[in-house]
């Protein structure tokens, strides 16, 4: 059995997918240094995270977004993760960022089949002035056609009020709530610190830090020596995640909306909304505004962040980084409401463009 599990467990949308790959690429060198990061579950295809194998132990009833068919085909996948763990003889890290919104049960029977007494929680996370606006993004990637506005106030409506104790124990009692299972970071911390030695959250620097700043934190939360290098591999945008401005977003909502609800989240319409976003706006030179939150909303996000932080403050969580990095940062907020024209047009024209087969 591994002596020592490290368990990252998210969030989405704060770099998780940069250091799996980044990971994944220094798996053979790891393993030979007695650090164990599998990247072959089934077969010979490889992998650079964990997250699908969970499906296979947890299913539909803690990821609502998944096919019953897909997580019964992920059983084997979970099946060989839990062996390796059990198996090696030194330190295991098993890394998947949606394991961030499952409930305390769910957690609980994770960490129970993986079976390694000392389980160590990294948690990597972002202020909610940053993360609203990528998670939107990945609402519309994902089929939707809301729009940021709509998305802020359902996220509103969710959270609702009440001390955060009670807010928690609803937020883990409704299979809806993924969002702010994830994303109340005090109340995620909370939720695993019984399952844990120690939790480490892990602060996604700002903008305009050093390059590799992300990486440094992460390496010193996972605490393995000299074993990961101290400069990453270099990792393609276009491998990682590519982030969208919001004249991008817009098009590819218009998009969903023109299409059938049930065909827009579709395998052959994700594959094509990708293939628009790595071909077509990916290499734009100017590809309009980021995604910020609107003036009116910052007020409450900001809020919001407040309160999650005041939780994480009363835990006994060892905090990686800039604990301002989880405060939301007013200047960050949209300068106005409207979106200029011509650069919705400019992304709508790089689209159809891509899709005649014009595209360069």
């Amino acid at each position: 059995m591994a002596d020592r599990l490290l368990l990252h467990i998210g969030t989405q949308k704060s770099g998780t997918t940069y250091l799996q790959r980044v990971l994944a690429r220094l798996s053979g060198e790891l393993k030979r240094e007695g650090v164990l990061y599998p990247t072959r579950l089934q077969g010979r295809r490889e992998i650079y995270n964990h997250e699908a194998a969970a499906y296979g132990l947890l299913g539909t009833a803690s990821f609502p977004w998944v096919a019953p068919a897909r997580a019964e085909g992920q059983r084997s996948a979970w099946d060989r993760l839990r062996r390796k763990v059990q198996e090696w003889d030194g330190t295991a890290i098993v890394s998947g960022e949606a394991l961030s919104v499952i409930d305390a049960a769910s957690a609980g029977r994770l960490v129970e089949s993986l079976g390694v007494p000392n389980t160590h929680v990294i948690i990597t996370a972002r202020d909610l002035g940053r993360v609203m606006p990528s998670s939107w993004q990945q609402h519309i990637r994902n089929g939707r056609s809301t729009s940021f506005n709509s998305y802020l106030q359902q996220q509103a409506d969710r959270r609702g009020e009440g001390s955060p104790a009670a807010l928690a124990e609803r937020w883990d009692a409704d299979p809806e709530q993924t969002f702010w299972r994830a994303y109340a970071i005090g109340g995620l911390v909370d939720r695993w610190a019984p399952l844990a030695r120690t939790v480490s959250v892990v602060t996604v620097p700002r903008r305009g830090a050093p390059p590799d700043e992300l990486w440094h934190r992460f390496r010193r939360a996972l605490d393995v020596g000299t074993v990961l290098p101290e400069t990453p591999p270099t990792i393609d945008d276009l491998e990682a995640n590519v982030g969208l401005t919001e004249p991008e977003v817009l098009v590819l909502a218009a998009l969903n909306r023109q299409i059938d609800s049930t065909k827009a989240d579709s395998p052959g319409m994700r594959a094509l909304r990708g293939r628009i976003v790595r071909d077509a706006f990916a290499t734009r030179p100017d590809r309009g505004a980021p995604v910020r939150i609107p003036a009116s909303w910052v007020p409450r996000v900001t809020a919001w962040a407040n309160d999650d932080l005041a939780v994480l403050r009363s835990t006994a969580a060892i905090i990686v980084g800039s604990e301002s990095d989880l405060v939301v940062d007013p200047s960050t907020a949209a300068e106005s409401d409207a979106v200029r024209a011509d650069d919705v047009a400019r992304a709508a024209g790089a689209a159809l463009a891509y899709l005649a087969g014009a595209g360069t």
